[in-house]
């Protein structure tokens, strides 16, 4: 089977063509930069003139989507500058910090707080998040944090009110050097009790160090997790006895209250990018799972949080054949800096829309080999039609961008066998005529079909079972050919599997004169129309004839 390389040059791409005849790749066809789809990703050169994709924009200076977001503070503009968060939902009562710039700063500037007074203090809003107290739905609240110290007590976030006499919201707080989600009461059963849950169990920070803090609920499954660049530090699920997806509780904010947000209170060190989002990181990943140029709802894509990765996604390409496998999938990138970059690739013999999710996609380590030969559902990873999906992840402190020269991939064909050889009538008798051809030494031959009819090149029925079972090389035994008795019977049995009676199925005459022909099969994906089939083998006749009625 012929093996050829594919390569796609970014930002020029190549597709393949295949003769009919050869089976070979002969030719390409070279796409521009519309065959891409870029989801925060720009088009660079590098010294030597090299074109590359990196992450176009590490911060949070789009304010975000009304449809998810609620609150975005950049911290790019000065504390005096700051009357409303980025995204004008949310007025600032009170905003006391020096902005400082640089330094693993995302967007232009960080909030810098380090005196007994400074601190953020939102007024909230009934009619938003932060400000309601019905169902809070899933949500994300994630920032960027430098800490100088690491002083207990700081607030890095603060929405609790003390209406009812208990304390009742959500605080994120440095405690015992580590960052802590404390929900006071916000959660409540069926019966209408309100319970605490507390995360207290991510990793140590260091002082001075970027790290990228998310607290995200999923309403849906009560999976309440904390993470620390992305990595999950702790999951509880806030239902009955613990379970996920059974009687989850319900998230909310008293009604009775309606607390300001403070924000780096008592706390020392730099916090950046910071959003509150009203669905689930996993929500909004399903929001984005493409990356479509004019996708209206950008959220987060991955492992982390918003803005956090750059996507290049592929359009749609044709292999020549179905069944095509995957020997080597690889790309060209330069990482460091703590970069990292992930792709995906999927592969079906159906043809998918590019947006769409119908068929699954994989995780592909860089340089992997033999991608054929892996089984999804009991089925080979090969198709005709393929698409591969690049993630490019930023360094911890946004500072560094991955970068994606060329993606290539090796692949493998799988042609049709080739046609039964030395197909001959061994004889004929009433309504009757036996068959015989040389079987195929090929692996993975799986069966033959028998086509016949009363017209030359015309066949208006297919035999491929005798006896209840496929005609395979088993039915030649020990011996180098296969003889099948073409009968009435054999017909018959043949005719009841056509069950949308697409053939006509002639039976057997005496002195009527028939054509033949055999076709061979292959193993992969039998009995539907991405199996591959040979080509006919030569046309023989034959007439039965049930011989004479004198004696000799």
């Amino acid at each position: 089977m012929p093996v050829k390389m594919l390569r796609y040059a970014l930002p020029v791409l190549f597709a393949v063509v295949l003769t009919t005849a050869a089976k070979e790749l002969f030719n390409t066809v070279k796409f521009g930069r519309d065959g891409l789809d870029l989801y925060n990703v720009r088009e660079d050169t590098d010294s030597s003139k090299r074109r590359f994709f990196a992450v176009a924009d590490l911060s949070y200076r789009h304010a975000g989507i009304p449809s998810t977001t609620d609150l975005v503070l950049s911290f790019n503009r000065p504390a005096a500058e700051l009357v409303r968060d980025d995204s004008g939902q949310y007025v600032i009562h009170r905003a006391e910090f020096e902005a400082r710039r640089g330094a693993g700063t995302l967007g232009g500037a960080g909030a810098y707080f380090f005196k007994a007074g400074h601190r953020v203090e939102i007024r909230p809003e009934r009619e938003l998040w932060l400000g309601g107290c019905s169902d809070a739905g899933s949500f994300t609240i994630e920032m960027r944090l430098q800490p100088a110290s690491l002083s207990d007590g700081a607030v890095l976030f603060s929405a609790v009110g003390y209406a009812s006499g208990l304390k009742q919201g959500v605080e994120i707080i440095i405690k015992g050097k580590r960052v802590v989600a404390r929900l006071h009461r916000f959660f409540r059963d069926a019966s209408g009790r309100r319970v605490d849950v507390f995360l207290n169990r991510a990793r140590p920070l260091g002082a001075g160090e970027w790290r990228h803090y998310a607290l995200s609920f999923d309403r849906v499954s009560g999976k309440l997790a904390s993470l620390v660049d992305g990595e999950e530090q702790e999951v509880v699920y806030v239902s009955d006895n613990g379970e996920p997806f059974v009687n989850v509780y319900e998230p909310s904010f008293a009604c009775e209250d309606l607390p300001p947000v403070v924000i780096g209170r008592n706390y020392y060190g730099v916090i950046d990018e910071l959003r509150v989002s009203y669905r689930h990181i996993d929500d909004l990943k399903k929001e984005t799972e493409l990356a479509v140029r004019n996708h209206s709802a950008v959220g987060a894509i991955g492992r982390t949080p918003v803005n956090r990765e750059g996507v290049v996604t592929s359009p749609v390409y044709r292999f020549p054949g179905t069944g095509t496998g995957v020997l080597l999938f690889q790309w060209d990138e330069l990482i460091k800096n703590n970069t990292h970059i992930w792709m995906e690739f999927r592969t079906s013999d159906d043809l998918f829309d590019r947006n769409a999710e119908a068929a699954r996609w994989y995780r592909v380590e860089n340089s992997q080999r033999n991608i054929h030969l892996k089984k999804t559902d009991g089925m080979y990873l090969r198709g005709r039609y393929h698409q591969w999906r690049a993630h490019l992840v930023a360094s911890p402190d946004g500072a560094h961008s991955p970068r994606l020269y060329g993606v290539e991939l090796q692949y493998r064909l799988d042609p049709a066998p080739r046609p039964p050889l030395m197909l001959e009538v061994v004889r004929t008798a009433d309504e009757m005529v036996r068959l015989r051809w040389k079987k195929s030494v090929e692996h993975d031959i799986l069966g033959y079909r028998i086509y016949y009819g009363t017209t030359p090149g015309r066949y208006e029925g297919i035999i491929g079972t005798v006896g209840g079972r496929r005609i395979d090389n088993a039915l030649a035994g020990g011996k180098n050919y296969i003889e099948i008795d073409v009968n009435n019977a054999l017909i018959e049995e043949n005719a009841a599997l056509d069950r949308r009676k697409l053939l006509g199925f002639p039976v057997i005459k005496n002195n009527v004169l028939y054509f033949f022909a055999v076709s061979a099969y292959d193993s992969y994906r039998p009995d539907t129309p991405h199996n591959h089939e040979s080509e006919l083998s030569k046309e023989i006749t034959a007439r039965p004839f049930a011989g004479s009625e004198i004696g000799n």
